[in-house]
């Protein structure tokens, strides 16, 4: 009788591999490509092993796991139980947040997944590895938190002495030329939109005016958006000025503002060319005060709505008119009522309907008037400011632009 002895075929390992540099500096790329090549090499050369994948996260913190898409991705295809293995160069590459690193390594560890780092010569199954991993992760993120601390205090040291360079994000409007802001060709929209908010026209206005000139965002052919320009018409650079440490310094592992840290801004006048003159900086943000008051009074003008809200107030009391759906005989239409006396009574200023309303801020501006239809609200929106609703009639208030514009041609 011939016996034969039977050997068990070995389950074949899936493998992976987590690579992962935090810059993208050039001398750095050859770091990144070499940890590639090199798993995917060791993995394929490996008896029982087959590949299941590289996983590579390049320019990105290791502080953050949500940041990277790489790694989240192969902790997911870990869970879907498509890996066995996950190789590592060091704990950390894995993480430089202590408690993020070891939150994964035994979560893997729980669904049966195995890391194992290079560097330190330990692997996630070894139940005496524990401890060394505790240690090695604190230290990966005590490494993190000095190489924060020695780009803030370079920061500081630089603030003080009044260096401030704006970095790869660049500034729309500006290069920078040895250290120094210089106006571009890109410049015109920037004083464009500090312009026209300060001779008081609408926002819709001033985006439209943008779509007509061709104006995109400085990395996209995008239009610009309201929230875009607002944080350039906050800019004091646009001024001539910089301010530096706007926000408190970020925490190096949220990298968010630390609001517990104390920090104190520079602020320096007449650093380089201006692209707007003080008093158009001025006029803006007194326009911002204006608006704000208005909003703390219930005035809140948005993009959507009509575009005589805002502009339209009782000359009796002082308050905005707002506008309301009426109902009679013929049917349903609009309605403009002073906001005191529907909400108190205290009023005595007059209803006025929309149409009525339309054709008489049309014949105080000398406008011909068919119907509402042909009411043109981008020329109104642009030269009025405001409208005083009497008992008797309206009196319309130019806008400062307009004022300024026919003063110069009377006297021309």
């Amino acid at each position: 009788m011939i016996i034969r002895k039977i050997v068990p075929k070995l389950a074949l390992k899936r493998v992976a591999a987590y690579a992962r540099i935090s810059t993208l500096t050039e001398s750095q790329e050859e770091s990144y490509e070499t940890q590639v090549h090199y798993y995917t090499d060791q993995i394929q050369s490996t008896e029982g092993w087959i590949l299941a994948g590289i996983y590579a996260d390049q320019g990105i913190t290791g502080t953050s796991a949500a940041k990277r898409s790489e790694f989240m991705r192969m902790i997911e295809d870990a869970k879907s139980g498509k890996i066995d293995i996950i190789l590592c160069k060091s704990v950390s590459r894995l993480s430089r947040n202590f408690a993020e690193a070891q939150k994964y390594v035994h979560e893997l560890k729980s669904i049966n997944v195995e890391v194992r780092f290079e560097k330190e010569g330990i692997s996630s199954f070894d139940p005496s590895s524990d401890m060394i991993f505790s240690i090695m992760a604190a230290v990966a993120q005590e490494e993190s938190r000095s190489i924060s601390e020695n780009v803030k205090w370079g920061n500081k040291r630089r603030m003080e002495m009044g260096i401030r360079h704006v970095g790869s994000n660049h500034m729309l409007g500006y290069d920078e030329i040895q250290g120094k802001l210089t106006p571009n060709k890109d410049s015109w929209i920037v004083k464009l939109m500090f312009e026209e908010y300060a001779a008081g026209l609408a926002p819709t206005v001033i985006l439209q005016h943008l779509r007509e000139k061709g104006a995109h965002r400085m990395r996209s052919d995008k239009d610009f958006t309201w929230s875009v320009a607002l944080r350039i018409l906050n800019n004091e650079a646009y001024v001539g000025d910089r301010l530096l440490q706007k926000a408190a310094p970020q925490n190096y592992l949220t990298k968010r503002p630390n609001l517990n840290e104390a920090y104190e801004g520079k602020y320096i006048y007449n650093d380089h060319e201006a692209i707007v003159t003080p008093a158009i900086w001025d006029a803006v943000h007194d326009r911002f005060k204006r608006e704000q008051l208005a909003k703390e009074q219930g005035l809140k003008v948005q993009r959507t709505t009509h575009f005589l809200y805002g502009k339209v107030f009782c000359a009796e009391c002082g308050e905005p008119y707002r506008r309301y759906t009426a109902r009679n005989a013929g049917g349903h239409y609009k309605t403009w009522r002073c906001r005191r006396r529907v909400n108190t009574g205290k009023c005595e200023c007059r209803h006025v309907k929309e149409n009525v309303l339309l054709a008489e801020i049309a014949g105080a501006l000398g406008w011909e008037w068919q119907d509402e239809e042909s009411f043109d609200s981008w020329a109104f929106l642009e030269s009025v400011d405001k409208v005083l609703v009497n008992t008797e009639g309206i009196e319309v208030f130019m806008a400062q632009s307009c004022v300024q514009e026919e003063q110069s041609r009377q006297t021309a």
